[in-house]
């Protein structure tokens, strides 16, 4: 199983905890949703890493009833909570699956988004042709990921302590397991399946400030989780991660900045 995936099923129950919704990942979810825009035309409405489906049954209980709602989630963990959390809307259902191989026929979906989930992609060309695959002549799409220069605060102040304990071998494996891509590489990336006229990729940067503890509930989870450090030298990884975060500390608190990347395709 794809580790990330396998990280996210078992801390799926951690999902939804407020400390996760209020971190700066919750609060850039929320901006990315705002790039969702359904319009009458969209019959089908597919949402891809869907996690925990919370947005979606909310999105479908918002609308009309003759939408109907696919979310697709890799993660067995994440998938039955959404399944669970949307079993009374009958225009709404969860499957299995990623964007280098979707469980829908080919042009069926009008309308597709997704929410800081493209980046962990293991095939980007792959993904990009499937979806290219199941978006139907007038089909559209929203999506939002992490770019490359994303974390640079964090990036320059822990990777000298991660490269103390872990191999160099680990590291670049760690690195890979997230596609972060420049503006050009995204548009060039999906240039190469959609008309040049049809699809715009724009970029922006967000900061957010908190506490260490704020910072560090989230980290554990998301960054750690692709760090494979000695069971015995953690603790000792750990404080020094902690100790090199809080030498950011401002009167803001400490700054963590987000590289945005917006995939928006529409028609005609």
């Amino acid at each position: 199983m794809n580790k990330i995936v396998e990280a996210y099923s078992k801390r799926a129950a951690d999902y939804d905890d407020p400390r996760n919704l209020d971190s700066c990942w919750g609060r850039i979810a929320q901006r990315s949703l705002g790039f969702v825009q359904l319009a009458e035309r969209h019959k089908w409405v597919a949402d891809v890493g869907c996690g925990s489906g919370r947005e979606l049954v909310r999105l479908a209980q918002h609308s009309a009833p003759d939408i109907a709602f696919t979310g697709v989630e890799p993660a067995a963990g994440l998938r039955e909570i959404a399944a669970a959390r949307g079993a009374a809307l009958p225009n709404l259902r969860i499957l299995d699956g990623r964007f280098e191989c979707l469980p829908f026929e080919s042009g069926g979906v009008d309308y597709l988004y997704s929410v800081l989930a493209f980046h962990w992609t293991t095939d980007l060309a792959a993904s990009v042709r499937e979806l290219a695959r199941v978006l139907g002549p007038g089909g559209e799409m929203d999506l939002t990921f992490i770019g490359k220069h994303n974390g640079g605060e964090f990036i320059k102040k822990t990777s000298p302590i991660f490269f103390r304990y872990v191999k160099l071998a680990r590291m670049i494996e760690a690195a890979s397991l997230r596609k972060q891509l420049s503006l050009g590489e995204a548009t060039a990336l999906f240039g190469s399946a959609f008309a040049a006229r049809d699809v715009c990729v724009e970029e922006s940067y967000h900061t957010f400030h908190d506490t260490l503890d704020g910072h560090w509930a989230w980290w554990v989870r998301i960054e750690g989780q692709t760090m494979d450090v000695p069971p015995e030298k953690k603790a000792e990884c750990d404080a020094a991660v902690r100790a090199a975060l809080a030498e950011l500390e401002t009167e803001q608190g400490i700054p963590y900045t987000v590289h945005l990347l917006h995939v928006r395709l529409r028609r005609g």
